[in-house]
Order: structure tokens, then C-alpha cells, then sequence
């Protein structure tokens, strides 16, 4: 049950970032939505710290099962497509969360914070860059190509038009007009 709290709790955190953005995250608001006292709150979380890091935790892993829901034996041109839409519709429905993460470990003095960042990131470039070595070495992608620096740019692209999505007030059209963004990094790594 404890585990099933937390998991609830981190449900409404995240729902509260995605309304209010960081700055409306403390334990009294989550505690507030939860309807229980804000001392209830430390007992599932130390402080705001361990929590916002439980949080980079859980969208890691949501970050994972976005990728794993794809065949990775599919060529680039129909996997990249797939999973780069799999993706901005993630980053749709919780609004960029992770650009705000990233947002508050440049301000926060946390390294603890910055360092689960850190993983989330490398986790995600890791995950592509070994689907990109499996490609090259099923002769489907140029024969130069660096597949860390592809994933990469991959990442970097889907940071770029999570921005773009972002800063046009959650306008779907910037997500849909993404597309050749994609086809210039397919480009780059399959010719």
C-alpha cells in the first residue's frame, strides 16, 4: 500500500508541474491535493529534492517504455518515425516536464538533482545509440556514422520541437510540422 501511496503521490506532483510548472511544486501543495497535512507528505519523501528526483525517476522510466514499445529489429525509416511521434506525444501530455527539470538543476544547487538528470539523459542517448550500432551492423545505416552523436542529435532535435511546442502556449501544430526535422537527421544516418 505504501508503494501505491507514493506512486499516488507522484501522479498528483506531476500533475501540479504540468499546471503550474515548477515553481507551484512544494510539499504543501502536493500534500494539499493529496488531502492530508504536509508533515503526511515526509513520510513518503525526505524533502522537495527527494521527490523532484523520484520524479526524474519515474519519467525515466517512462522515457524507457516509450522506447521499448518499438520493434528495435525495424530499419531506421519506419522506427525513427514511430518512436519520434511515440515521443512528442509524451512530451505533449506532460508538457515539456522534462525541459523543467532540466530548467531546475541549472538554478538548483543540488547535485544530487543534476546527477539523476545526468542518468535520465545518458539512459535515453544509450538506448538509441544501441539501436542505431544494431542497424549500422544490419548494413541499414551509413557506414561513418558516430551513433552516440546520432542519438544525440535525435535527442536534441525532439528537445528542439518540445521547445518550440512549449514556448507556441501547447499549439499541436508545431508538433505536426516536426516532421522534417526528422528527415534531416534520417538523412544524416541512412542517406
Amino acid at each position: 500500500m505504501k508503494t501505491n501511496r507514493k506512486e499516488i503521490i507522484l501522479q498528483q506532483a506531476m500533475e501540479l508541474i504540468i499546471e503550474n510548472g515548477l515553481g507551484g511544486l512544494t510539499m504543501s501543495n502536493v500534500a494539499r491535493r493529496m488531502e492530508f497535512t504536509e508533515p503526511a507528505m515526509y513520510r513518503h519523501f525526505q524533502n522537495k529534492q527527494d521527490l523532484v528526483i523520484s520524479l526524474i525517476q519515474r519519467v525515466s522510466l517512462c522515457l524507457e517504455d516509450v522506447f521499448n514499445q518499438f520493434d528495435q529489429n525495424e530499419p531506421p525509416e519506419i522506427f525513427f518515425p514511430r518512436y519520434f511521434e511515440a515521443l512528442l506525444e509524451y512530451f505533449q501530455k506532460v508538457r515539456g516536464v522534462t525541459l523543467l527539470f532540466l530548467s531546475e538543476s541549472s538554478f538548483n544547487s543540488s547535485q544530487a538533482t543534476r546527477d539523476e538528470l545526468q542518468l535520465m539523459f545518458q539512459a535515453q542517448n544509450q538506448r538509441i545509440a544501441s539501436y542505431l550500432d544494431n542497424a549500422q551492423a544490419r548494413g541499414e545505416l551509413l557506414p561513418d556514422v558516430d551513433s552516440t552523436a546520432a542519438a544525440l542529435v535525435f535527442l536534441g532535435t525532439v528537445q528542439a520541437i518540445t521547445t518550440r511546442f512549449l514556448l507556441s502556449s501547447y499549439n499541436i501544430g508545431t508538433l505536426k510540422s516536426s516532421r522534417p526535422a526528422l528527415d534531416i537527421f534520417l538523412k544524416g544516418v541512412v542517406g
